[in-house]
Parts: structure tokens; sequence; C-alpha cells
């Protein structure tokens, strides 16, 4: 038995192995795509299962999966969410079983939190792959494919995740951004960018509704957004915290949906003054990596910043 550590950890582990069959059984698996490629690199082939228990895992993993899946690369998602997959199993053919709490995370298989030890026993191999095969017979476990149930699946997925992250970035707080990527339940958080200012008639517009309909005093709003779209289609819900921009870069700043009203094809998004602002990591370190990206990220109708936009930001 080999006991893993953060000086000898999973990621390093697996990155050493050639040419055999690896099979990844994790609760949750994200920002670990580059792992997935590098092992595949080596001649591995990859057979991994994914859980959704509080829709952790990352759309991006899935669909990186399903773009780059082949022979040497399957993936299986338990769709059923909170009964769904809590193991954090990896197997090495012909003998190798590596049991802990890592899960497929980048954070996981660097073992800075977690631990795992590599027990070579051929019986108990072949007795975990066996319950591996049994969990994706599982009704709700699917294999990952451009079919239509799968593709349903995932589509109602994504919604659960992206409110689920909204969720953490309205009561989860850090420091800097790298303390909020020191959590890797931490995977997005929403974005709006807007093209220019207000006009007097959307600002008078703007008032009249929200007297209307809440009947708030216009000198306790902080700030308020207007977004064009069909009714129902709004990527934002009330009360979540939302980083916003202009789309040249500048005006960058966190601020709560506090109310939310349609009129016509229009979404007015209302923010109140308060006397502390939530936010969930303070921006002084990534306004400047921030201020290069918006304007791309406006082109391509961006509505979310993830891990990956933030960590390059602190390199």
């Amino acid at each position: 038995m080999q006991i893993l550590d953060n000086q000898n950890d999973l990621a390093r582990y697996l990155g050493q192995l050639r040419d055999k069959k690896i099979t990844v059984v994790s609760a949750f698996a994200a920002g670990t795509e580059a792992l997935v490629q590098s092992l595949r690199d080596n001649g591995n082939r990859l057979d991994i299962v994914v859980g959704t228990i509080n829709s952790f895992t990352s759309p991006d993993f899935i669909e990186f999966c399903i773009a780059e899946g082949g022979a040497d690369l399957t993936l299986h998602v338990d769709f059923r969410y909170q009964k769904s997959i809590h193991w954090k199993l990896y197997l090495v053919e012909p003998d190798i079983v590596i049991l802990g709490s890592a899960n497929f995370t980048e954070i996981g298989v660097s073992l800075t939190r977690d631990n795992a030890v590599v027990i070579q026993d051929a019986a108990l191999y072949q007795e975990q792959l066996a319950r591996v095969a049994q969990l994706k017979a599982t009704e709700g476990v699917l294999l990952a494919s451009d079919s239509e149930a799968f593709d349903e699946e995932l589509e109602t997925y994504r919604f659960h995740h992206r409110r689920m992250q909204a969720g953490l970035a309205r009561t989860a707080q850090y420091l800097d951004g790298e303390s909020w990527l020191g959590e890797d339940s931490n995977q997005s958080i929403p974005l709006f960018i807007w093209y220019s200012d207000h006009s007097e008639d959307s600002e008078s517009a703007a008032e009249s509704h929200l007297r209307a309909s809440s009947g708030v005093d216009w000198d306790d709003v902080r700030e308020f957004f207007t977004y064009e779209c069909a009714e129902g289609a709004l990527p934002y819900e009330e009360g979540d915290v939302v980083l916003t921009a202009r789309c040249n870069g500048s005006h960058i700043a966190f601020f709560t949906f506090d109310r939310i009203l349609y009129r016509d094809g229009t979404y007015f998004i209302y923010s109140y003054r308060k006397k502390r602002y939530t936010a969930p990591f303070n921006l002084d370190d990534t306004k400047e990596g921030l201020r290069d990206e918006i304007p791309r990220w406006y082109e391509e109708g961006r509505t979310e910043m993830n891990r990956a936009d933030i960590l390059r930001f602190m390199i």
C-alpha cells in the first residue's frame, strides 16, 4: 500500500502512467481537462463517471469530454443529483485501486486538502470494476453522447449548475480572487456587460415601472440596467450578485440584482442602496485583466465568468 499526499499527489501519480486503462469515478469533476488530455497523450484510455450532487460537476468538463471523446475517452454522468454517487475511486489496470477523499477536480487531485491510498490487489480491482459496471447500468446514469435524452438532461443540469453558482456568489465572500479559487465548488460568477449609458427616456421609464410595482423611492436605487430579450429568457434572477461592466472594459463592479421587472420586451433590473454591498471577492487583483477581456466577452455574448478566466488574471 502506498499513501499519496500533496508532495506526491494524485495528479503526479496518474501522470506517470503509460498505456493503461484508467477508470475514474468521482462525485464532482471540474478543472481537470488538461490532466485528461495529458493522460491520453501518454497512451492511456480513460473511462470516467461523474456525479451531480449539488450540481457541482462543471458543465465545461462534461462538454470537453463530449467534444474530445473517442475510443480512449468515455464519460458517464449520474444525473440523479442528490441521489448520485459520492465515490472517489480510481482504478488502473490490471490491479491498482486508489481510494480516498479526492474528487476529480483541480484541487482534489493536488491532495492539498484530501488523501488517497494506492492498493495493489487484482481481486479488489476486479471487484471494484464490477461495481462500476453495475453503476453505469443504473437508471439515470447516462453515457455522454449526442443523443436527445442526454442533451435534454445536460440542458437541465446546466440550469441547475448555473443557479447553484449564482447562489454561492450571493452567500460566499472571499478576501480576493485567489481565495475564491481556493474552493473548487466556486466555478462561475454571473456576468452582465452593457453597451451605453441610459437615456433620459429609459431612466424615466425605469423609475415609473419601479414606483408602480413596489413603491420604492428612486433615491434608494443605486443603479439600474436594462436587458432586451423574450420574457423568461433573462439569465439572471432577483437576488443574484452579478459582475457588471461596460463593453469597453470600464465601470467594473459587483451589483446585487434586487428587483427585476419585465415590460414590453425589456427587463428593468434594479440594485438598491445598502450599508454594505455583497461581493464574492475583492476585484483589485483582477480588474486589470478584466478590462482587456470584457470587450471580447461582450462580442461573444458571455453571461458568466468562470474559474479559468479568474485564474488567468491571477497569473
